[in-house]
């Protein structure tokens, strides 16, 4: 079956380049972009990816940690991971795209994606091929793993390329650090963690098809309005006058109220979600992320913490009468922490797979809190 593994392989590296041709052929619509340019800089990606293989493989070898596919060192990949590959990645790739960006190349927000998701397809695709022909990587786990990895690449790529094509250099390296962190937290709950922790990433894949998403649309869309139906994400734009202030007092007590909701909200959500295991027959005492079949408990607690969020958001909208996503925003972000708080002390490995999918619950408390702008304080 290795020619099978090796299809798969080679399908998966050619996705994230047919992306960049497809996101060419849209953009090139509507403004002058050089095809000859976003090929060098795909081309440039895939070297940046050898660079840091190589920079990779000694720092494994003189740490004598494994990056991936073991759990004998865990702190120590995660804190690799963090600290040492998520930067230096990020930091090759926006090497590849600072040339374009000086000689003012990246004329708009899609302009700048499209450059950044170049380097960063290139860099992916590199990446997938020398896993599987180089390093031999060659089981089917392994080619999941280098499968969805895939999109982290060039959806945390698009967020600077994004900043970089509407001119705001100056957020560059806050921007690149929380990026780096981010992509590298990620990375460690593919690649470090057990099968079972798979199941972790599925909604953060989700956020990244609909940030993506926001950041290639043309129109905002109307403030406090569902735009173009359920199923259609708001502008970046859209989103921006929505986390900003409205001229009024910031609502503290409503921020620490919120907090407290968020919190409580989550409590009853998992307590509903044991419940319905016990229910079923699920055994949550035999979770073990080496398991495959651990991810069903894992699944289970998962969707009733994210669940959580955009109901608590909801609610705390309605309450407040706030007239902006703000104050929300401010109480789910205080929960996140008090929750990561906790983590960091009864379980610091946990720890690093609850902040990866802590982007994912403050954007679901930022929706939940829109929709209940929607119905209560129309703008």
């Amino acid at each position: 079956m290795d020619w099978l593994r090796a299809t798969i392989a080679c399908s998966s590296a050619a996705i994230p380049l047919l992306l960049t041709w497809w996101l060419f052929r849209r953009i090139a619509e509507t403004r002058h972009v050089s095809g000859r340019v976003v090929l060098l800089t795909c081309g440039f990606g895939g070297l940046a990816a050898v660079v840091a293989a190589v920079l990779e493989a000694r720092l494994v070898a003189w740490t004598g940690v494994p990056l991936r596919g073991s759990l004998a060192s865990p702190v120590g990949a995660a804190l690799i991971m963090l600290l040492v590959v998520g930067p230096l990645e990020e930091a090759l790739k926006i090497a590849v795209v600072w040339p374009s960006f000086l000689r003012r190349r990246l004329t708009s927000g899609r302009v700048g994606v499209l450059h950044a998701v170049a380097a960063a397809s290139g860099f992916a695709a590199c990446e997938v091929l020398s896993a599987y022909f180089v390093a031999g990587l060659r089981d089917w786990l392994d080619v999941l793993r280098s499968t969805i990895a895939l999109p982290a690449h060039l959806f945390f790529a698009s967020l600077w390329g994004y900043a970089l094509g509407r001119g705001r250099q100056g957020s560059l390296p806050r921007l690149w650090l929380g990026v780096a962190l981010i992509h590298g937290g990620y990375d460690h709950v593919v690649f470090g963690r057990g099968p079972a922790l798979l199941v972790v990433v599925v909604p953060v894949l989700l956020l990244m098809v609909v940030g993506t998403w926001m950041m290639l649309r043309h129109e905002p869309s109307a403030p406090g309005s569902v735009p173009g139906g359920v199923f259609e994400p708001p502008s970046v734009r859209t989103v921006r006058e929505a986390m900003r202030g409205t001229g009024q007092p910031l609502m503290v007590h409503w921020i620490l109220v919120g907090a407290l909701v968020t919190l409580g909200v989550t409590l009853a959500f998992l307590a509903a979600a044991v419940w319905i295991g016990h229910r079923y027959g699920v055994d949550f005492a035999q979770v073990d992320e080496s398991e495959l079949v651990a991810s069903v408990p894992l699944a289970l607690l998962g969707s009733a913490l994210l669940a959580a969020f955009p109901v608590s958001g909801y609610l705390v909208a309605r309450a407040s009468g706030a007239r902006s996503v703000i104050e929300p925003a401010w109480s789910t972000g205080a929960a996140i922490l008090v929750t990561l708080g906790m983590f960091s002390i009864t379980e610091p490995m946990a720890l690093v797979v609850a902040a990866s999918v802590a982007p994912v619950g403050f954007a679901l408390g930022c929706i939940g809190a829109w929709f209940g702008l929607d119905r209560a304080s129309p703008r």
